[in-house]
C-alpha cells in the first residue's frame, strides 16, 4: 500500500513539471539563413523564399547549370566546402567558420550588422580569410546583406544585396593589397628569369660558335605562356633592357666569341617597393636579395630553391 501512495505522490509532483515544460523557441532570422544555405535538403532553401519567388524561379527538373536560384542556394555550401571542419553559430561575431585540417587556413563569415525590428531583420555578412592566424588582404571584400521578413512563423528572404567593400582609408588593408601585388610581380619576374635562363642554355647549345646572347627580345619565345607573362612588356629588339610586370630586366657581360658568360638581372622599377631583386648567370643559378642592388644579388644573393640548375655548356 505504501508503494502505491509513493507512486501517486511522484506522479503528482511530475505532472505539474510536465505542464511547465518550456516550448521550443521560434527560429530566428539568423538560424533561417543557416538553414537556407547550409542544409543538405534543397527544400529548406525554397521554404524561406516568398511564394512569388518560388513559383516564378523554381521549376521541376532544373539543375545548377540552368537555375539561378539553385546556384544561390549552393553559395554557403560552396564557401564552406573549402575546409574540412565547418561550424555555424546561432549567436556571436561569426555565423560560419571553415578550417583546413592542419588549421593553417581559416575562413570566417562575420556578422557585421544584425538589425532586428520585430517582423523584419537585416543581416550584413562579410568574408575574411586567414593563413597561419594572419588575415589575408582581399582586393575587394565581399559584403552580403540579407533582408528577411517573418510570415506565419517562417522567416522569408525578401532581398539579397551583394556589395563590394574597398576600405581605401585603412592602412593595413592598403599594405596587404600592395603586398599581394608585389608578390604577384615577384612570381612573374621569377618565371620570366627562368625562361630566359633556359633559353640561353638552349641557344648556346645549338649555336656553340656564337654562345650566349645579349638581346633579351630574342630569348623569349612567344608561346601562350610567355605571352601571358609579357602582357605589359615593352622591348626594343636591339636593346639589352626591357620592362615587364613592374620589373626592369637587363642582360650584360656577353662579350667574346663565342660568348661564354652573361649576367641577367631583374630589378623592381619602383625602388621603394621592397620587392626582391633577381639575378642569374651562365651557371643557371637564380638568386635574389630583398631591397638590394644587382651587385649585392650576385655577391650575397640567396638561391631560389625551386629553380632548375643549368650548367654552362659552351665550349
Amino acid at each position: 500500500m505504501s508503494q502505491i501512495w509513493l507512486a501517486l505522490a511522484v506522479a503528482g509532483v511530475l505532472s505539474p513539471l510536465r505542464a511547465q515544460t518550456v516550448p521550443p523557441q521560434p527560429q530566428t532570422a539568423r538560424q533561417a539563413l543557416i538553414e537556407m544555405f547550409m542544409s543538405k535538403n534543397q527544400d529548406d532553401f525554397a521554404k524561406h523564399l516568398p511564394d512569388a519567388a518560388r513559383q516564378a524561379l523554381i521549376h521541376k527538373g532544373e539543375t545548377l547549370e540552368t537555375s539561378f536560384v539553385l546556384r544561390i542556394a549552393m553559395l554557403g555550401r560552396g564557401i564552406a566546402g573549402q575546409g574540412e571542419h565547418i561550424e555555424t553559430f546561432d549567436v556571436g561575431p561569426n555565423i560560419l567558420v571553415s578550417e583546413q585540417g592542419d588549421h593553417h587556413e581559416r575562413l570566417e563569415v562575420a556578422v557585421e550588422r544584425d538589425s532586428f525590428m520585430g517582423e523584419h531583420d537585416e543581416i550584413e555578412l562579410s568574408v575574411h580569410i586567414y593563413k597561419d592566424g594572419k588575415e589575408q588582404a582581399i582586393p575587394v571584400i565581399p559584403r552580403l546583406i540579407f533582408t528577411l521578413t517573418q510570415e506565419k512563423d517562417i522567416w522569408q528572404l525578401t532581398e539579397l544585396t551583394v556589395a563590394a567593400h574597398v576600405p581605401l582609408t585603412d592602412p593595413e588593408y592598403l599594405k596587404g593589397v600592395r603586398r599581394q601585388q608585389n608578390e604577384a610581380n615577384e612570381s612573374a619576374a621569377q618565371m620570366r628569369m627562368n625562361m630566359i635562363v633556359a633559353q640561353q642554355t638552349s641557344r648556346a647549345a645549338a649555336q656553340r660558335g656564337v654562345g650566349y646572347s645579349c638581346k633579351l627580345a630574342g630569348l623569349m619565345p612567344q608561346t601562350d605562356q610567355s605571352a601571358a607573362v609579357d602582357a605589359t612588356t615593352s622591348a626594343n629588339p636591339e636593346q639589352p633592357t626591357e620592362e615587364s610586370n613592374g620589373y626592369r630586366f637587363t642582360i650584360s657581360g656577353c662579350g667574346g666569341s663565342p660568348a661564354s658568360k652573361y649576367r641577367l638581372t631583374a630589378v623592381p622599377i619602383d625602388p621603394d617597393s621592397d620587392s626582391k631583386t633577381f639575378c642569374a648567370d651562365e651557371s643557371g643559378k637564380l638568386r635574389f636579395v630583398i631591397g638590394g642592388t644587382p651587385a649585392s644579388c650576385f655577391n650575397r644573393g640567396q638561391l631560389v630553391d625551386a629553380t632548375p640548375q643549368y650548367p654552362m655548356i659552351v665550349d
